[in-house]
């Protein structure tokens, strides 16, 4: 399209109004003529200077430069749906491959997109416009609302809840038992997983994730989180409102999470854990006790990023420290030795 096309469609301010054709969006390093790619600050301004693209998504305050720029507020929420303009195709429906299983009492909403073997257990329930990739499985009862796609190898038990708009990537499990067992007499007996899992609007979980059935009631993923790759989701837990989980997270069962929680990748969580709004967690740490709202957490095991910070300085000096403790204990001896004489 059209460089002033583009440009109202974004709502930029377009620096230089040219009869500038784009065809794509690449990133500042790799674009080339006809392609349009962004930056987010000042510090990214040589790397501008020394891109080839025809165009650039920057922040309002960028100074001109030697191409044309479109200014916003948020250059890389503009870059991302401009990828999306270029890249996303409309969703056209491709109706019910024979080859699918259609159970008994399934409902089935309209421009569906069912793909060969897909599964549909008996009194399941589709809404509009929903992507069922080839190996997919939605058990009994369960119901996926409009917009959704279930993408290849996905396993979805029975009486799972799926608001709209969501996208489950491959090889993902909703709705597998619980970890949950008593021990008696030298064995473990199975406590029955008979609640439900609720995923709400707009949420996507990654692939070859593991989203377990509540004990009694439901695991809750609220609307608009995204989860990464190979985490997993114990029962009863509930996780907030546009939370971002990174890959391998771990949380056990029953723990709650606010809203906006951001978690890096292998964060750990035990089980009955309370964790506020908008705290944010980082890579590998493991949270063994409650995290009260607003705060920044680091480290095995996870404390105030402040304190961590200051047991991160001295460890390098741990051996130093040592000697002068061991230098200070004998001079304290020597001291009470010659106070006994």
């Amino acid at each position: 399209m059209k460089l002033k096309e583009l440009a109202n469609i974004l709502g930029a301010e377009l620096t230089e109004c040219l009869d500038l054709e784009i065809h794509g969006v690449a990133g500042v390093h790799e674009a080339g003529e006809g392609q349009i790619t962004f930056i987010t600050g000042k510090n990214y301004l040589k790397d501008l200077e020394l891109s080839r693209a025809s165009a650039a998504l920057v922040p309002l305050e960028t100074p001109a430069m030697h191409l044309p720029l479109l200014r916003l507020k948020n250059p890389r929420l503009a870059f991302a749906k401009a990828i999306e303009l270029f890249h996303v195709k409309p969703y056209r429906a491709i109706g019910i491959s024979e080859k699918a299983s259609i159970g008994a009492n399934v409902v089935i909403g309209a421009d569906p997109s069912i793909h060969p073997f897909a599964v549909l257990a008996d009194g399941s329930m589709l809404g509009d416009r929903v992507t069922v990739h080839p190996g997919a499985s939605i058990g009994s009862g369960s119901r996926v609302d409009d917009d959704c796609i279930i993408h290849a190898k996905v396993t979805i038990g029975e009486h799972v809840r799926i608001g709209k708009r969501v996208i489950i990537h491959a090889g993902t499990v909703l709705g597998s038992d619980g970890f949950g067992f008593v021990t008696d007499d030298g064995r473990h007996h199975k406590i029955p997983q008979v609640g439900g899992v609720v995923i709400e609007d707009d949420v996507e979980i990654g692939s070859n994730c593991t989203i377990d059935r509540a004990t009694l009631g439901n695991t809750v993923i609220k609307k608009g989180t995204k989860i990464d790759n190979q985490s997993q989701v114990a029962h009863n837990v509930t996780i907030g409102e546009h939370c971002l989980i990174a890959a391998q997270a771990g949380i056990a069962g029953s723990s709650t999470l606010g809203n906006y929680v951001v978690f890096g990748g292998r964060v750990g969580v035990a089980d009955h854990i309370s964790i506020g709004d908008r705290v944010m967690v980082g890579g590998g740490s493991g949270i063994t006790r409650d995290v009260e709202a607003g705060q920044i957490i680091v480290g095995y095991y996870a404390m105030p990023i402040r304190d961590w910070l200051k047991v991160q300085a001295i460890l390098p000096k741990l051996p130093e420290l040592k000697k002068r403790i061991s230098d200070l204990e004998q001079q304290i001896k020597e001291l009470h030795n010659r106070k006994s004489e």
